[in-house]
């Protein structure tokens, strides 16, 4: 059986973690918190085991994951296991980076052009860069806007932010910015760019923003020593 026992053993240990009752788990869907357990569990095991017989049971715990998530959420099963697919190496949060600018008292929002809601500027943290310069990039590519980072205000996981739930467990990291320069621009990803204040905010994006972030941005420009906010 190659193998069995230890693959068996490291199953048992990831559904117990989730399915124990304790105070960290109360707030996340538990059978949501087992599917992305599992998953995590399958994709570090492809990438560390060579047993050919432990890899086809990593291969079917990726499965049952993902059978889980898209009858959790009515979706199909073929998404999850696509994403699944495309993602390698020890499984960790992805991180998610957004530039919050403010003038004269209004904050700096764009239009995402795939649904027509509205957020802060930013998305993935792509490689290479620090968070700060994805943030400065971010804010560039989808305002048109040259920003300087202030002060990380929050590292946050969403998860614990009231959005919808994702494959992904995700790490938002929010920087209070200030422009230096450029003017207001849309993208190929924005179909609107505009400073907001608090008392006429558009529809914002269930995914990607929510007002607790922009609440935060406008307490920490007033307050910059302020600490920074983090779960």
């Amino acid at each position: 059986m190659g193998g069995a026992p230890f693959f068996l053993k490291l199953l048992l240990v990831a559904t117990r973690a989730v399915l124990e009752e304790d105070a960290s788990m109360a707030a996340e869907p538990r059978l949501w918190a087992l599917a992305r357990k599992l998953q995590a569990l399958a994709q570090t095991g492809l990438e560390f085991n060579q047993n050919e017989y432990d890899r086809d049971r990593y291969e079917a715990v990726g499965k049952i994951a993902a059978e889980l998530m898209a009858s959790h959420c009515d979706a199909p099963v073929k998404r999850f296991a696509e994403l699944f697919a495309q993602q390698s190496g020890y499984a960790t949060p992805k991180v998610d980076v957004r530039a919050a600018v403010i003038e004269d008292g209004k904050i700096l929002l764009v239009q995402e052009a795939s649904n027509g809601l509205w957020t802060l500027p930013g998305g993935w943290a792509d490689q290479n860069i620090s968070p700060a310069e994805n943030a400065v990039k971010e804010a560039r590519e989808e305002s048109g806007l040259e920003v300087e980072p202030i002060k990380l205000i929050a590292c946050l996981d969403k998860d614990k932010q009231g959005h919808p739930r994702q494959p992904e467990q995700v790490y938002r990291l929010i920087f209070l910015c200030r422009r230096t320069g450029g003017s207001l621009a849309t993208s190929h990803e924005t179909s609107g760019v505009d400073f907001f204040s608090a008392d006429e905010l558009p529809s914002l994006c269930p995914h990607r923003s929510g007002r607790q972030y922009l609440e935060l941005a406008w307490r920490h420009a007033a307050d910059p020593a302020l600490p920074t906010a983090f779960d």
